[in-house]
């Protein structure tokens, strides 16, 4: 029974995903260009995320562990072990943000003209020469006052139960930049919505909760920090993971 309400659950959500694809296809197109573009984005995403996740029965409680300074850019690290780590990201955090998606998100329609339009950033996964290209743009979104958001697993296997060590990319972008990076924990949003390959997996409506870390500061460090910082953003992560609370 509970592998039929699943995969119900899973075909509810594709389909409230397509839904809004086909509303917000027309919105989308118009109004995100031209210089008032990253507002536009930022405005339809998070109404995009708040009514998604009303629909399909996804609630979010929020800890933040210090004052978040909307007013600062952050290179924004977060674990990545399912599709709702992307929904919820536009409601915890109340700023312009840019993410950094796999280049294959390019053919989905209607989120394919963020990339497009310059809001998102592919990574070309498959080529190392393109790949390093996205640290590039990421670089000009950091210095026009924007943050950035990656996911330094640098992808994930419903299969694996433990994170997967970082990337160095947003450490060297961070260390580079000297912009703090902000660490974001999403707790359990493995057991409310699963891996697409797996539709009779884990999921169900429920409760997201969410951790909003302190910023860690990357002013004076050099290449020379990048591992001590790379490992110190994955423990924080990792041990709010392990934490019941």
């Amino acid at each position: 029974m509970k592998k039929i309400t699943s995969t119900l659950y899973f075909f509810y959500f594709g389909f409230i995903y397509l839904i809004f694809c086909l509303l917000l296809w027309l919105p989308i197109l118009l109004l995100v260009r031209g210089k008032n573009k990253y507002e536009a984005a930022r405005k339809i995403k998070f109404l995009w995320s708040k009514w998604m996740s009303f629909l399909i029965g996804i609630k979010t409680e929020t800890k933040f562990l210090s004052k978040f300074d909307n007013k600062s850019n952050y290179v924004i690290c977060a674990n990545h072990k399912s599709y709702l780590d992307i929904v919820l990201m536009y409601l915890v955090i109340d700023q312009d943000f840019s993410f950094l998606g796999k280049s294959e998100l390019l053919k989905w329609p209607v989120i394919n003209i963020f990339f497009k339009r310059g809001i998102d950033i592919p990574v070309y996964r498959d080529s190392k020469s393109r790949a390093s290209e996205c640290l590039i743009w990421a670089e000009i979104e950091i210095r026009k006052g924007r943050s950035v958001v990656f996911f330094p697993e640098g992808g994930w296997d419903d299969l694996e139960q433990e994170m997967r060590r970082f990337k160095n990319g947003a450490f060297k972008l961070a260390i580079d930049t000297q912009c703090s990076i902000l660490p974001v924990t999403f707790k359990n949003n493995y057991n409310l919505f699963t891996d697409h390959k797996n539709i009779s997996g884990n999921s169900k409506p429920g409760t997201a909760k969410v951790v909003i870390h302190q910023s860690i500061s990357t002013n004076n460090l050099t290449r020379e920090d990048l591992v001590d910082l790379r490992e110190n953003t994955y423990n924080i992560i990792k041990t709010e993971l392990e934490n019941e609370d």
